[in-house]
Formats: structure tokens, C-alpha cells, sequence
């Protein structure tokens, strides 16, 4: 059993690899032979040049630790938010009935197109762009935290009631756990369309951040500053989410 995971990760690997290599040859003939304009495509090397530019001069940490704090604030209360509707909706169906017109429309309505009136309510400040983050992921956990509570095991919550437990310590100690490994696949979707948002936000009136850095770059025609950005940004997301998955792997597994 052992061997054949090896042997599939490393296949994984593998495949991966060659992907990636067969993109950056394509793109360094394409760019080579002057197919595109560099202000179109830039070189993979003027791209590589830039990323590593970033990194030394400390400009993509600084800029990644106010995306991250961003992403950070609204995440916390989105979750926040997302758990107490999503919990009341999975134990009452008069509640869902109730929140349903306001929660469903939310999670299909394209969240750009709420600037506008966020800007018009909140300012181009701060405040807007970790309201604009928190409605784009709130409404996504309210339906994952609702289907967990409402799949909870009949037996665990007569258990519960046979030893005079009241609503609250149910809710607590019954609904809660069992909710929460798919609260954490939700909040793993949330980190996702967290990353692609904060970029948006950023663009809009912002003096840092990532999507202030590659926003300066493409008004500036440094198109190889941002392929740089962009690189470094999906590093980022996607090591966060593969964290995130190993502590739902290895400290929420049931």
C-alpha cells in the first residue's frame, strides 16, 4: 500500500513537472522568436528576473502581509457569520425558510458588481475592501455549515437529550463537532475565492498590497513585474490551501 502511494505521488510529481517545463519552453519560443511584443509577454528570464527582484527587495512581503491580514479579517468574519446562520438554518426549518431569499440570491450574485454601492456606503477606504472580501465568501459557508448540522446522527442527539442535555449544550458539544471538518472544507473554498478577491479590492483606491503592486506595474507597462506578481500569488494561494488541507487531514478527519 505504501509503495503504491509512493508510487503515485511521484507519478504526480512527475506529470506535474513536465507540464510546467513544456509551458515555460513554449513560452521561451514564443517570446525568443518574437512572435508577441514584450510588453505583451515578457521573457520567461525577464519574468524570473523580476520575481526574484520582488523577493530580495522585500516589496512582495510587505505587500503579501497586508493581503494576507485582509483576507484574514474577512475570513474570520465571514466564518463567524456563515457558522451562527448556517447552525440556526440547519436546526430550524422555519429558519431557513425564513433567511432563504436572502442568502441564496447572495451566493449567485457576481460580488463586483456590489462596488459601486459599497463605495457609495463605505467610502474607497479600508472598511470597503474587507466588506467587499466578506460578502464575496460569507454566503458560500452557510450552506456547508447548514447541510453538516442538519446530517448530524439522529443517535448522537437522542444520546445527548437520554443524559438531560439542554439545546445549547447540544448545539455545543453535538452539532458543533461534527459540523466542523466540513466548516474547514468550506473555509479552504472561502481562502480560494479570498486570494482572487483581494486582488480586485486592492485595485481600487489602494496603496498597498498585491493588487496594488501588480496594478502599478501594468499602468507602468511592466508586464513582466506582473507576471511576476501573478506567479508569486498563485504560490501563495495555493500553498495555503494545501496547509489548510493538511490540518483537515490530520486535526478534523472525522
Amino acid at each position: 500500500m505504501k509503495r503504491k502511494f509512493v508510487f503515485r505521488l511521484s507519478q504526480a510529481f512527475l506529470l506535474g513537472t513536465t507540464t510546467i517545463v513544456v509551458v515555460l519552453v513554449i513560452w521561451h519560443l514564443v517570446t525568443t522568436a518574437g512572435l508577441v511584443r514584450p510588453i505583451f509577454l515578457p521573457t520567461p528570464s525577464s519574468t524570473a528576473s523580476a520575481l526574484w527582484e520582488l523577493l530580495v527587495s522585500g516589496r512582495f512581503a510587505r505587500a503579501l502581509f497586508i493581503s494576507f491580514a485582509r483576507i484574514a479579517s474577512a475570513t474570520f468574519l465571514a466564518v463567524i457569520f456563515g457558522s451562527i446562520i448556517g447552525v440556526l438554518m440547519g436546526i430550524s426549518k422555519r429558519i431557513e425558510y425564513l433567511l432563504n431569499p436572502l442568502t441564496q440570491p447572495l451566493r449567485y450574485l457576481p460580488i463586483t458588481a456590489l462596488i459601486p454601492l459599497l463605495i457609495l456606503w463605505f467610502g474607497i477606504g479600508e472598511t470597503m475592501k474587507i466588506i467587499f472580501l466578506f460578502v464575496g465568501v460569507a454566503f458560500y459557508i452557510i450552506p456547508v455549515v447548514r447541510n453538516a448540522i442538519r446530517h448530524t446522527p439522529q443517535e448522537y442527539i437522542d444520546v445527548a437529550r437520554s443524559f438531560g442535555a439542554s439545546w445549547a449544550t447540544i448545539a455545543r458539544r453535538v452539532y458543533w463537532p461534527h459540523a466542523l471538518p466540513q466548516m474547514l472544507d468550506g473555509i479552504i473554498v472561502m481562502n480560494g475565492i479570498g486570494w482572487t478577491y483581494v486582488i480586485l479590492a486592492e485595485i481600487i483606491n489602494a496603496k498597498n498590497g498585491l493588487g496594488y503592486l501588480i496594478n502599478i506595474a501594468g499602468r507602468l507597462q511592466r508586464s513582466h513585474e506582473v507576471f511576476a506578481g501573478l506567479i508569486l500569488i498563485a504560490a501563495v494561494a495555493l500553498l495555503s490551501d494545501y496547509l489548510l488541507r493538511r490540518v483537515r487531514e490530520k486535526y478534523f478527519f472525522w
